[in-house]
Protein backbone atom coordinates (compact mmCIF):
# COMPACT_ATOMS: atom_id res chain seq x y z
CA UNK A 1 0.00 0.00 0.00
CA UNK A 2 1.15 3.14 -0.72
CA UNK A 3 2.04 6.08 1.94
CA UNK A 4 -0.60 8.49 2.50
CA UNK A 5 0.89 12.47 1.67
CA UNK A 6 -0.30 14.39 4.46
CA UNK A 7 1.27 17.21 3.07
CA UNK A 8 -0.53 17.88 0.15
CA UNK A 9 -2.24 21.42 -0.67
CA UNK A 10 -5.45 21.67 0.64
CA UNK A 11 -8.60 21.46 -1.29
CA UNK A 12 -9.51 24.92 -2.80
CA UNK A 13 -9.91 27.20 -6.10
CA UNK A 14 -8.44 30.88 -5.58
CA UNK A 15 -9.52 31.74 -9.26
CA UNK A 16 -13.55 31.00 -8.70
CA UNK A 17 -12.75 33.36 -5.68
CA UNK A 18 -11.21 35.86 -7.45
CA UNK A 19 -13.78 35.62 -9.89
CA UNK A 20 -16.78 35.59 -7.83
CA UNK A 21 -15.30 39.06 -5.59
CA UNK A 22 -14.35 40.58 -8.88
CA UNK A 23 -18.09 40.24 -10.13
CA UNK A 24 -19.91 41.84 -6.85
CA UNK A 25 -17.51 44.88 -7.24
CA UNK A 26 -17.80 45.16 -10.64
CA UNK A 27 -21.86 44.47 -10.17
CA UNK A 28 -23.23 45.17 -6.53
CA UNK A 29 -26.73 44.55 -7.57
CA UNK A 30 -25.99 40.60 -7.34
CA UNK A 31 -24.23 40.65 -3.67
CA UNK A 32 -28.07 40.15 -2.02
CA UNK A 33 -27.93 37.12 -3.88
CA UNK A 34 -24.96 36.09 -2.78
CA UNK A 35 -24.81 36.48 0.78
CA UNK A 36 -27.70 33.45 1.88
CA UNK A 37 -25.06 30.97 0.22
CA UNK A 38 -21.98 31.89 1.01
CA UNK A 39 -20.05 32.45 4.54
CA UNK A 40 -16.74 34.28 4.94
CA UNK A 41 -14.85 31.26 6.15
CA UNK A 42 -15.32 29.45 3.16
CA UNK A 43 -12.92 31.22 1.18
CA UNK A 44 -9.22 29.72 1.11
CA UNK A 45 -7.26 33.08 1.14
CA UNK A 46 -7.14 35.00 4.19
CA UNK A 47 -7.25 37.99 1.84
CA UNK A 48 -10.18 37.40 0.10
CA UNK A 49 -12.38 36.41 2.99
CA UNK A 50 -11.18 39.77 4.32
CA UNK A 51 -12.66 41.55 1.44
CA UNK A 52 -15.43 39.39 1.60
CA UNK A 53 -16.12 40.56 4.97
CA UNK A 54 -15.91 44.00 4.14
CA UNK A 55 -18.05 43.92 1.58
CA UNK A 56 -20.94 42.62 3.75
CA UNK A 57 -20.19 45.35 6.28
CA UNK A 58 -20.40 47.92 3.61
CA UNK A 59 -23.78 46.50 2.41
CA UNK A 60 -25.29 46.63 5.63
CA UNK A 61 -24.74 49.86 5.93
CA UNK A 62 -25.80 50.94 2.52
CA UNK A 63 -24.75 50.12 -1.36
CA UNK A 64 -21.40 48.78 -2.32
CA UNK A 65 -18.63 50.93 -3.96
CA UNK A 66 -14.67 51.00 -4.21
CA UNK A 67 -13.84 53.87 -2.26
CA UNK A 68 -16.17 52.66 1.00
CA UNK A 69 -14.29 49.50 0.55
CA UNK A 70 -10.84 51.17 0.04
CA UNK A 71 -11.93 53.49 3.29
CA UNK A 72 -12.87 50.39 5.63
CA UNK A 73 -9.61 48.40 4.94
CA UNK A 74 -7.84 51.39 5.70
CA UNK A 75 -9.32 51.82 8.58
CA UNK A 76 -8.57 48.28 9.92
CA UNK A 77 -4.87 48.77 8.31
CA UNK A 78 -5.69 45.46 6.40
CA UNK A 79 -5.57 47.23 2.97
CA UNK A 80 -1.73 46.59 2.47
CA UNK A 81 -2.32 42.92 3.83
CA UNK A 82 -4.86 42.02 1.16
CA UNK A 83 -2.18 43.37 -1.33
CA UNK A 84 -3.87 47.09 -1.43
CA UNK A 85 -5.50 48.76 -4.90
CA UNK A 86 -3.51 46.99 -7.04
CA UNK A 87 -5.35 43.30 -5.65
CA UNK A 88 -8.53 45.01 -5.64
CA UNK A 89 -8.13 45.95 -9.45
CA UNK A 90 -7.01 42.61 -10.02
CA UNK A 91 -10.06 41.38 -8.64
CA UNK A 92 -12.10 43.71 -11.12
CA UNK A 93 -9.96 42.18 -14.11
CA UNK A 94 -10.76 38.80 -13.21
CA UNK A 95 -14.24 39.64 -12.70
CA UNK A 96 -15.04 41.03 -16.16
CA UNK A 97 -14.80 37.78 -17.52
CA UNK A 98 -18.86 36.99 -16.85
CA UNK A 99 -20.03 40.17 -17.12
CA UNK A 100 -21.33 40.49 -20.51
CA UNK A 101 -22.69 37.11 -20.69
CA UNK A 102 -26.50 36.64 -20.33
CA UNK A 103 -25.79 33.58 -18.01
CA UNK A 104 -24.24 35.55 -15.43
CA UNK A 105 -26.59 34.33 -12.47
CA UNK A 106 -25.57 30.37 -14.16
CA UNK A 107 -22.18 31.27 -13.69
CA UNK A 108 -22.09 32.95 -10.11
CA UNK A 109 -24.34 29.64 -8.76
CA UNK A 110 -21.40 27.37 -9.71
CA UNK A 111 -18.83 29.91 -8.48
CA UNK A 112 -20.31 29.54 -5.11
CA UNK A 113 -20.68 25.43 -5.43
CA UNK A 114 -16.78 25.38 -6.23
CA UNK A 115 -16.09 27.40 -3.16
CA UNK A 116 -18.05 25.90 -0.82
CA UNK A 117 -17.03 22.40 -2.20
CA UNK A 118 -13.53 22.85 -1.79
CA UNK A 119 -14.43 24.43 2.02
CA UNK A 120 -16.21 21.46 2.98
CA UNK A 121 -13.43 19.58 1.51
CA UNK A 122 -11.04 20.73 4.08
CA UNK A 123 -12.94 21.26 6.95
CA UNK A 124 -13.33 17.20 6.10
CA UNK A 125 -9.50 16.74 6.15
CA UNK A 126 -9.85 18.64 9.23
CA UNK A 127 -11.92 16.34 11.10
CA UNK A 128 -10.57 13.14 9.59
CA UNK A 129 -7.45 14.44 11.25
CA UNK A 130 -8.82 15.13 14.60
CA UNK A 131 -11.07 11.91 14.46
CA UNK A 132 -7.81 9.95 14.10
CA UNK A 133 -5.88 11.51 16.97
CA UNK A 134 -8.92 10.69 19.49
CA UNK A 135 -8.90 7.11 17.93
CA UNK A 136 -5.34 6.46 19.05
CA UNK A 137 -5.99 7.52 22.40
CA UNK A 138 -6.48 4.24 24.82
CA UNK A 139 -9.26 5.67 27.35
CA UNK A 140 -11.52 7.57 24.99
CA UNK A 141 -14.63 5.19 24.42
CA UNK A 142 -16.05 4.50 21.31
CA UNK A 143 -19.14 5.73 21.82
CA UNK A 144 -17.45 9.04 22.45
CA UNK A 145 -15.14 8.90 19.28
CA UNK A 146 -18.88 8.15 16.98
CA UNK A 147 -20.64 10.94 18.56
CA UNK A 148 -17.91 13.36 17.95
CA UNK A 149 -17.65 12.47 14.38
CA UNK A 150 -21.59 12.42 13.99
CA UNK A 151 -20.97 15.94 15.66
CA UNK A 152 -18.04 16.66 13.40
CA UNK A 153 -20.54 15.33 10.42
CA UNK A 154 -23.91 17.52 11.60
CA UNK A 155 -21.86 20.69 11.80
CA UNK A 156 -20.39 20.03 8.34
CA UNK A 157 -23.80 19.62 6.76
CA UNK A 158 -25.02 22.88 8.60
CA UNK A 159 -22.10 25.21 7.16
CA UNK A 160 -23.41 23.20 3.55
CA UNK A 161 -25.65 26.07 2.13
CA UNK A 162 -28.38 24.84 -0.20
CA UNK A 163 -26.63 24.88 -3.67
CA UNK A 164 -30.27 25.67 -5.87
CA UNK A 165 -30.52 29.64 -6.04
CA UNK A 166 -33.75 29.67 -6.91
CA UNK A 167 -36.08 33.13 -7.72
CA UNK A 168 -39.16 33.60 -5.31
CA UNK A 169 -40.84 33.49 -8.59
CA UNK A 170 -40.18 29.69 -8.99
CA UNK A 171 -40.59 29.16 -5.62
CA UNK A 172 -44.39 29.96 -5.89
CA UNK A 173 -44.69 28.67 -9.14
CA UNK A 174 -43.82 25.19 -7.76
CA UNK A 175 -46.21 25.87 -4.42
CA UNK A 176 -49.13 27.23 -6.68
CA UNK A 177 -48.99 24.00 -9.08
CA UNK A 178 -48.58 21.72 -6.05
CA UNK A 179 -51.29 23.12 -4.31
CA UNK A 180 -53.97 22.42 -7.19
CA UNK A 181 -52.69 19.13 -7.49
CA UNK A 182 -51.48 17.32 -4.43
CA UNK A 183 -53.75 19.81 -1.92
CA UNK A 184 -55.58 17.08 -0.23
CA UNK A 185 -53.25 14.45 -0.13
CA UNK A 186 -50.37 16.94 1.32
CA UNK A 187 -52.79 18.15 4.08
CA UNK A 188 -53.64 14.56 5.16
CA UNK A 189 -50.25 13.49 4.84
CA UNK A 190 -49.42 16.77 7.19
CA UNK A 191 -51.52 15.77 9.49
CA UNK A 192 -50.80 11.97 9.75
CA UNK A 193 -46.88 12.71 10.36
CA UNK A 194 -46.94 15.37 12.64
CA UNK A 195 -49.24 14.04 15.17
CA UNK A 196 -48.40 10.80 17.62
CA UNK A 197 -51.43 10.45 19.91
CA UNK A 198 -51.00 9.16 23.51
CA UNK A 199 -54.11 7.50 23.56
CA UNK A 200 -55.75 9.50 25.93
CA UNK A 201 -58.18 12.08 24.47
CA UNK A 202 -57.69 14.27 27.43
CA UNK A 203 -54.20 14.18 27.45
CA UNK A 204 -54.12 14.67 23.76
CA UNK A 205 -56.65 17.33 23.37
CA UNK A 206 -54.55 19.51 25.63
CA UNK A 207 -50.85 18.88 24.16
CA UNK A 208 -52.06 18.09 20.56
CA UNK A 209 -50.60 14.73 19.93
CA UNK A 210 -46.51 14.29 20.81
CA UNK A 211 -44.96 16.39 18.83
CA UNK A 212 -41.80 16.06 17.07
CA UNK A 213 -38.60 17.51 18.57
CA UNK A 214 -40.40 18.18 21.74
CA UNK A 215 -38.69 16.60 24.91
CA UNK A 216 -41.73 15.34 27.66
CA UNK A 217 -41.21 14.95 31.24
CA UNK A 218 -43.21 12.53 33.00
CA UNK A 219 -42.39 13.12 36.84
CA UNK A 220 -44.08 11.15 39.85
CA UNK A 221 -43.22 9.95 43.44
CA UNK A 222 -42.35 6.28 43.71
CA UNK A 223 -44.65 3.70 42.91
CA UNK A 224 -47.54 6.04 41.52
CA UNK A 225 -47.42 4.24 38.56
CA UNK A 226 -45.46 6.50 35.86
CA UNK A 227 -43.24 3.69 34.42
CA UNK A 228 -46.96 1.92 33.49
CA UNK A 229 -48.29 5.07 32.01
CA UNK A 230 -45.75 5.69 29.61
CA UNK A 231 -45.72 1.64 28.52
CA UNK A 232 -49.84 2.53 28.40
CA UNK A 233 -48.81 5.28 25.70
CA UNK A 234 -46.19 3.16 23.91
CA UNK A 235 -48.85 0.43 23.60
CA UNK A 236 -51.41 3.12 22.33
CA UNK A 237 -49.00 4.06 19.65
CA UNK A 238 -47.82 0.99 18.44
CA UNK A 239 -51.62 -0.95 18.46
CA UNK A 240 -52.98 1.91 16.21
CA UNK A 241 -50.09 2.38 13.92
CA UNK A 242 -46.92 1.19 12.56
CA UNK A 243 -44.71 3.40 13.79
CA UNK A 244 -41.04 2.21 16.03
CA UNK A 245 -40.26 3.28 19.39
CA UNK A 246 -36.85 2.95 21.32
CA UNK A 247 -37.13 1.99 25.07
CA UNK A 248 -34.24 2.89 27.26
CA UNK A 249 -35.12 1.14 30.83
CA UNK A 250 -32.67 1.93 33.45
CA UNK A 251 -34.50 0.54 36.35
CA UNK A 252 -36.58 -2.36 34.87
CA UNK A 253 -35.11 -5.62 33.25
CA UNK A 254 -36.55 -6.26 29.53
CA UNK A 255 -38.45 -9.17 30.70
CA UNK A 256 -40.57 -6.71 33.05
CA UNK A 257 -40.94 -4.64 30.30
CA UNK A 258 -42.06 -7.24 27.99
CA UNK A 259 -44.76 -8.50 30.70
CA UNK A 260 -46.16 -4.94 31.70
CA UNK A 261 -47.00 -4.62 27.65
CA UNK A 262 -48.88 -8.35 27.62
CA UNK A 263 -51.04 -7.01 30.75
CA UNK A 264 -51.71 -3.96 29.22
CA UNK A 265 -52.54 -5.85 25.98
CA UNK A 266 -54.31 -8.71 27.66
CA UNK A 267 -56.06 -6.57 30.51
CA UNK A 268 -54.92 -9.77 32.99
CA UNK A 269 -52.59 -9.91 36.12
CA UNK A 270 -48.79 -9.93 36.05
CA UNK A 271 -49.07 -12.62 38.78
CA UNK A 272 -51.08 -14.54 37.06
CA UNK A 273 -48.15 -14.72 34.69
CA UNK A 274 -45.27 -14.68 37.43
CA UNK A 275 -47.35 -18.23 38.89
CA UNK A 276 -48.33 -19.89 35.68
CA UNK A 277 -52.08 -19.69 36.86
CA UNK A 278 -53.41 -19.19 33.77
CA UNK A 279 -56.53 -21.33 31.97
CA UNK A 280 -56.54 -22.74 28.68
CA UNK A 281 -58.69 -19.43 27.08
CA UNK A 282 -55.99 -17.02 28.74
CA UNK A 283 -53.15 -19.09 27.16
CA UNK A 284 -54.24 -18.93 23.71
CA UNK A 285 -54.93 -15.12 24.56
CA UNK A 286 -51.62 -14.96 25.85
CA UNK A 287 -50.33 -16.19 22.43
CA UNK A 288 -52.37 -14.47 20.73
CA UNK A 289 -51.17 -11.22 22.00
CA UNK A 290 -47.28 -12.22 21.78
CA UNK A 291 -47.60 -12.96 18.11
CA UNK A 292 -48.90 -9.81 17.65
CA UNK A 293 -46.31 -7.49 19.45
CA UNK A 294 -43.86 -9.40 18.04
CA UNK A 295 -44.79 -7.75 14.67
CA UNK A 296 -44.78 -4.36 16.42
CA UNK A 297 -41.18 -2.14 16.39
CA UNK A 298 -40.40 -1.58 19.71
CA UNK A 299 -36.52 -2.00 20.93
CA UNK A 300 -35.76 -2.47 24.30
CA UNK A 301 -32.50 -1.55 25.94
CA UNK A 302 -31.84 -2.24 29.71
CA UNK A 303 -27.88 -2.15 29.57
CA UNK A 304 -27.02 -1.25 33.16
CA UNK A 305 -25.14 2.65 33.71
CA UNK A 306 -26.37 3.76 30.57
CA UNK A 307 -24.68 7.56 30.36
CA UNK A 308 -26.38 10.42 27.90
CA UNK A 309 -23.33 9.63 25.50
CA UNK A 310 -24.59 6.19 25.26
CA UNK A 311 -28.16 7.08 24.92
CA UNK A 312 -27.40 9.87 22.02
CA UNK A 313 -24.82 7.18 20.19
CA UNK A 314 -27.59 4.00 20.39
CA UNK A 315 -30.52 6.13 19.23
CA UNK A 316 -28.43 8.05 16.43
CA UNK A 317 -27.41 4.61 15.38
CA UNK A 318 -31.17 2.79 15.49
CA UNK A 319 -32.34 6.00 14.07
CA UNK A 320 -29.92 5.86 10.65
CA UNK A 321 -30.46 1.47 10.47
CA UNK A 322 -34.51 2.10 11.34
CA UNK A 323 -36.30 4.06 8.75
CA UNK A 324 -39.46 3.98 11.64
CA UNK A 325 -38.50 4.97 14.74
CA UNK A 326 -40.66 7.84 15.60
CA UNK A 327 -40.55 7.74 19.51
CA UNK A 328 -37.51 7.26 22.19
CA UNK A 329 -38.62 6.36 26.09
CA UNK A 330 -36.29 6.90 28.95
CA UNK A 331 -36.96 5.36 32.38
CA UNK A 332 -34.98 7.33 34.48
CA UNK A 333 -33.30 10.44 34.36
CA UNK A 334 -31.75 10.57 37.62
CA UNK A 335 -30.47 7.27 36.75
CA UNK A 336 -28.49 8.44 33.62
CA UNK A 337 -24.65 8.74 33.77
CA UNK A 338 -22.45 11.40 32.80
CA UNK A 339 -18.93 10.67 31.98
CA UNK A 340 -16.22 12.96 32.39
CA UNK A 341 -18.14 16.02 33.60
CA UNK A 342 -15.87 18.86 34.69
CA UNK A 343 -18.10 20.05 37.56
CA UNK A 344 -19.06 16.91 39.66
CA UNK A 345 -21.97 18.37 40.86
CA UNK A 346 -25.38 16.26 40.21
CA UNK A 347 -27.45 19.52 40.32
CA UNK A 348 -25.42 20.42 36.79
CA UNK A 349 -25.37 16.81 35.81
CA UNK A 350 -28.78 16.50 35.57
CA UNK A 351 -29.04 20.03 33.54
CA UNK A 352 -26.44 19.02 31.18
CA UNK A 353 -28.51 15.32 30.53
CA UNK A 354 -31.80 17.14 29.63
CA UNK A 355 -30.05 19.70 27.61
CA UNK A 356 -28.20 16.52 25.28
CA UNK A 357 -31.64 15.29 25.90
CA UNK A 358 -33.44 17.96 23.61
CA UNK A 359 -30.61 18.91 21.56
CA UNK A 360 -31.34 15.22 20.75
CA UNK A 361 -35.21 15.25 20.21
CA UNK A 362 -34.56 18.01 17.97
CA UNK A 363 -31.78 16.30 16.02
CA UNK A 364 -33.88 13.37 15.16
CA UNK A 365 -36.93 15.63 15.00
CA UNK A 366 -38.91 13.14 17.24
CA UNK A 367 -40.61 13.36 20.63
CA UNK A 368 -38.67 12.01 23.35
CA UNK A 369 -40.11 10.96 27.06
CA UNK A 370 -37.94 10.85 29.69
CA UNK A 371 -39.23 10.11 33.79
CA UNK A 372 -38.05 11.91 36.45
CA UNK A 373 -38.55 11.46 39.92
CA UNK A 374 -40.37 14.33 42.25
CA UNK A 375 -38.37 15.74 45.43
CA UNK A 376 -39.86 14.81 48.93
CA UNK A 377 -41.25 18.61 49.52
CA UNK A 378 -44.72 17.74 47.91
CA UNK A 379 -45.00 15.23 51.30
CA UNK A 380 -44.16 17.51 53.57
CA UNK A 381 -47.14 20.67 52.47
CA UNK A 382 -50.69 20.71 53.10
CA UNK A 383 -51.37 21.40 49.32
CA UNK A 384 -50.60 18.02 47.48
CA UNK A 385 -51.04 19.44 44.18
CA UNK A 386 -48.00 18.89 42.26
CA UNK A 387 -45.75 22.18 41.26
CA UNK A 388 -42.99 22.48 38.74
CA UNK A 389 -41.11 23.30 41.79
CA UNK A 390 -41.37 19.67 42.91
CA UNK A 391 -38.80 19.45 40.31
CA UNK A 392 -36.32 21.16 42.28
CA UNK A 393 -33.83 20.62 45.01
CA UNK A 394 -34.08 21.98 48.65
CA UNK A 395 -32.14 23.76 51.04
CA UNK A 396 -31.77 25.46 54.47
CA UNK A 397 -30.43 28.36 55.75
CA UNK A 398 -29.40 28.98 59.78
CA UNK A 399 -31.84 30.61 61.54
CA UNK A 400 -29.92 33.94 62.35
CA UNK A 401 -29.04 34.53 59.05
CA UNK A 402 -29.96 38.37 57.71
CA UNK A 403 -32.52 37.86 54.43
CA UNK A 404 -33.01 41.41 52.89
CA UNK A 405 -35.52 40.82 50.47
CA UNK A 406 -37.90 44.05 49.87
CA UNK A 407 -38.93 46.72 47.81
CA UNK A 408 -35.46 48.70 47.97
CA UNK A 409 -33.51 45.78 47.18
CA UNK A 410 -35.46 43.28 44.73
CA UNK A 411 -32.92 41.77 42.31
CA UNK A 412 -33.80 42.19 38.60
CA UNK A 413 -32.38 39.11 37.99
CA UNK A 414 -32.01 39.64 33.73
CA UNK A 415 -28.14 38.94 34.25
CA UNK A 416 -28.94 35.84 35.66
CA UNK A 417 -32.30 34.41 33.45
CA UNK A 418 -32.47 34.79 30.08
CA UNK A 419 -35.27 37.08 30.92
CA UNK A 420 -36.60 39.64 33.56
CA UNK A 421 -37.48 38.65 36.41
CA UNK A 422 -38.62 41.25 39.27
CA UNK A 423 -38.41 39.23 42.28
CA UNK A 424 -41.43 39.59 44.76
CA UNK A 425 -40.51 41.62 48.11
CA UNK A 426 -41.79 41.18 51.87
CA UNK A 427 -41.24 37.59 52.24
CA UNK A 428 -38.83 37.71 55.10
CA UNK A 429 -37.26 40.83 56.35
CA UNK A 430 -34.98 39.37 58.77
CA UNK A 431 -33.67 36.55 61.22
CA UNK A 432 -31.84 37.80 64.33
CA UNK A 433 -30.84 35.81 67.59
CA UNK A 434 -33.31 32.84 66.46
CA UNK A 435 -36.43 34.83 66.20
CA UNK A 436 -38.53 35.58 62.97
CA UNK A 437 -38.89 39.12 63.15
CA UNK A 438 -41.49 39.73 60.84
CA UNK A 439 -43.46 38.06 58.08
CA UNK A 440 -45.26 39.82 55.17
CA UNK A 441 -48.97 38.70 53.83
CA UNK A 442 -47.87 36.38 51.45
CA UNK A 443 -48.71 32.59 52.47
CA UNK A 444 -45.76 30.49 52.92
CA UNK A 445 -45.01 27.06 53.61
CA UNK A 446 -42.16 27.27 56.53
CA UNK A 447 -41.07 24.36 59.32
CA UNK A 448 -37.84 24.13 61.51
CA UNK A 449 -35.88 21.07 61.35
CA UNK A 450 -32.41 19.56 62.46
CA UNK A 451 -29.32 20.09 60.06
CA UNK A 452 -25.72 20.21 60.31
CA UNK A 453 -24.69 23.79 59.09
CA UNK A 454 -20.83 24.48 57.78
CA UNK A 455 -19.63 28.45 57.69
CA UNK A 456 -18.11 30.20 54.83
CA UNK A 457 -15.81 32.81 55.37
CA UNK A 458 -16.22 35.13 51.96
CA UNK A 459 -14.73 38.45 51.80
CA UNK A 460 -15.66 39.90 54.75
CA UNK A 461 -18.99 38.10 55.61
CA UNK A 462 -19.45 34.96 56.80
CA UNK A 463 -22.28 32.77 56.14
CA UNK A 464 -23.60 29.44 57.41
CA UNK A 465 -25.84 27.09 55.12
CA UNK A 466 -26.85 23.37 55.24
CA UNK A 467 -24.94 21.27 52.82
CA UNK A 468 -27.14 21.56 49.90
CA UNK A 469 -27.75 24.82 49.74
CA UNK A 470 -26.56 26.95 46.62
CA UNK A 471 -24.59 29.99 45.92
CA UNK A 472 -23.73 31.22 42.28
CA UNK A 473 -19.96 30.65 41.12
CA UNK A 474 -18.26 32.31 38.13
CA UNK A 475 -20.62 29.62 35.59
CA UNK A 476 -23.55 27.81 37.78
CA UNK A 477 -25.66 27.95 41.17
CA UNK A 478 -23.54 25.07 43.12
CA UNK A 479 -24.32 23.72 46.20
CA UNK A 480 -22.29 24.35 49.09
CA UNK A 481 -21.13 20.52 49.64
CA UNK A 482 -19.47 20.94 45.93
CA UNK A 483 -17.05 24.01 47.42
CA UNK A 484 -13.65 24.85 48.13
CA UNK A 485 -11.17 27.53 49.16
CA UNK A 486 -10.15 29.78 46.48
CA UNK A 487 -13.25 28.94 44.60
CA UNK A 488 -15.00 32.29 43.42
CA UNK A 489 -19.01 33.01 44.19
CA UNK A 490 -20.82 36.12 43.16
CA UNK A 491 -21.20 38.81 45.92
CA UNK A 492 -23.35 42.19 46.38
CA UNK A 493 -20.93 44.56 47.63
CA UNK A 494 -22.65 47.37 47.27
CA UNK A 495 -26.62 47.64 48.74
CA UNK A 496 -28.29 51.21 48.73
CA UNK A 497 -31.75 51.64 47.73
CA UNK A 498 -32.42 50.31 44.37
CA UNK A 499 -28.73 49.92 43.11
CA UNK A 500 -26.72 46.30 43.13
CA UNK A 501 -23.46 45.77 42.37
CA UNK A 502 -21.95 42.36 41.99
CA UNK A 503 -18.82 41.24 42.35
CA UNK A 504 -16.83 37.55 42.23
CA UNK A 505 -15.37 37.23 45.70
CA UNK A 506 -12.68 34.22 47.14
CA UNK A 507 -13.82 32.02 49.33
CA UNK A 508 -11.40 32.23 52.35
CA UNK A 509 -12.27 29.27 54.38
CA UNK A 510 -15.25 26.46 54.67
CA UNK A 511 -15.73 24.91 58.09
CA UNK A 512 -18.01 22.54 59.63
CA UNK A 513 -19.89 24.60 62.37
CA UNK A 514 -22.82 22.80 64.51
CA UNK A 515 -25.74 20.66 64.50
CA UNK A 516 -28.54 23.20 64.84
CA UNK A 517 -32.31 24.25 64.26
CA UNK A 518 -32.65 25.61 60.93
CA UNK A 519 -36.22 27.61 59.27
CA UNK A 520 -36.56 25.79 56.10
CA UNK A 521 -39.23 28.45 53.59
CA UNK A 522 -41.08 27.50 50.68
CA UNK A 523 -39.71 29.65 47.89
CA UNK A 524 -42.24 30.66 45.12
CA UNK A 525 -42.03 29.95 41.73
CA UNK A 526 -38.88 32.30 39.62
CA UNK A 527 -37.39 33.97 43.36
CA UNK A 528 -34.13 34.01 44.44
CA UNK A 529 -33.06 35.04 48.29
CA UNK A 530 -29.95 37.44 48.64
CA UNK A 531 -28.94 36.22 52.15
CA UNK A 532 -25.96 38.61 53.89
CA UNK A 533 -25.64 39.86 50.54
CA UNK A 534 -25.08 37.05 48.60
CA UNK A 535 -27.38 35.46 45.71
CA UNK A 536 -29.03 32.36 46.78
CA UNK A 537 -30.74 30.56 44.31
CA UNK A 538 -33.43 27.27 43.81
CA UNK A 539 -33.45 26.60 39.69
CA UNK A 540 -36.40 24.71 37.54
CA UNK A 541 -36.50 22.97 34.73
CA UNK A 542 -36.11 24.86 31.64
CA UNK A 543 -35.46 22.13 28.71
CA UNK A 544 -38.56 20.12 28.76
CA UNK A 545 -41.49 21.32 26.50
CA UNK A 546 -44.23 19.34 28.01
CA UNK A 547 -44.47 18.54 32.09
CA UNK A 548 -46.94 15.72 32.90
CA UNK A 549 -46.87 15.16 37.13
CA UNK A 550 -48.49 12.04 38.32
CA UNK A 551 -50.07 12.33 41.63
CA UNK A 552 -53.14 10.20 43.04
CA UNK A 553 -56.61 11.85 42.62
CA UNK A 554 -58.34 12.45 46.20
CA UNK A 555 -61.27 10.77 45.42
CA UNK A 556 -60.55 6.92 45.38
CA UNK A 557 -62.12 3.94 44.73
CA UNK A 558 -62.21 0.45 45.93
CA UNK A 559 -60.15 -1.60 44.00
CA UNK A 560 -59.37 1.26 41.19
CA UNK A 561 -56.84 3.97 42.06
CA UNK A 562 -57.69 7.62 40.19
CA UNK A 563 -54.50 8.78 39.12
CA UNK A 564 -54.51 13.09 37.83
CA UNK A 565 -52.31 13.41 35.19
CA UNK A 566 -51.36 17.27 36.15
CA UNK A 567 -50.25 19.26 32.77
CA UNK A 568 -47.75 21.59 34.56
CA UNK A 569 -46.18 23.18 31.69
CA UNK A 570 -46.81 22.90 27.70
CA UNK A 571 -44.65 25.13 25.62
CA UNK A 572 -47.06 25.53 22.91
CA UNK A 573 -50.40 25.08 24.58
CA UNK A 574 -52.88 25.37 27.50
CA UNK A 575 -52.18 23.54 30.88
CA UNK A 576 -55.06 21.56 32.68
CA UNK A 577 -55.16 18.01 35.16
CA UNK A 578 -56.23 14.77 33.19
CA UNK A 579 -58.35 12.04 35.23
CA UNK A 580 -57.69 8.19 34.79
CA UNK A 581 -58.47 5.06 35.94
CA UNK A 582 -55.25 2.72 37.02
CA UNK A 583 -55.34 -0.65 38.12
CA UNK A 584 -52.02 -1.32 39.37
CA UNK A 585 -52.33 -5.06 39.15
CA UNK A 586 -52.81 -5.02 35.09
CA UNK A 587 -50.84 -2.20 34.75
CA UNK A 588 -53.19 -0.58 32.84
CA UNK A 589 -54.38 3.09 32.59
CA UNK A 590 -57.85 3.74 31.51
CA UNK A 591 -60.43 6.51 30.17
CA UNK A 592 -62.75 7.99 33.01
Amino acid sequence: MKNINLDLFPPQNYIAEEILLGTILINPTIFPQIIPYLKSESFFLECHELIYKSLITIYKNGKINILQLLHILNKVKKLDHIGGVYKIMELMRQGHLFMSSVNMSVYIQQLIILINNSYIKRLMIQYGYNIVRLASIESFKSHHLYNTASNYLESTVHKIPKENLSTFRDILGDLLIQFENHNVDLEEDFISNSEILSGFPQIDDLIKGLQNGDLIVIAGRPSIGKTSFVINIAYNIVNTTKLGLCFFSLEMSKIQIVYKFIAIASKMSLQSFSLNQLTLDQQYNFRSICNALMNSNIYINDSPNMSIDYIEYTSKLLFKETSNIQLIIIDYLQLIQVESFINNVRAQELAYITRKLKLLAQYLYIPIIVLSQLNRSIETRLNKNPLLSDLRESGCLMLYLLLNIDLYNSLHSQSLYKYKILIQYDLIRLFYNNCLLQLSLYSINWKFILQYSFSICIHNYILSLTHNHKLYNKLYWTKNNQFSEEDFVIINSFLFYSNIHLEYKLINYIKWSTYAQVFDIKEPNYMSLLCNYIILHNSIEQDADIVMILSESSDQLHFLKKIDINLCKNRNGPTGVCKLLFTPEKNLFSNL
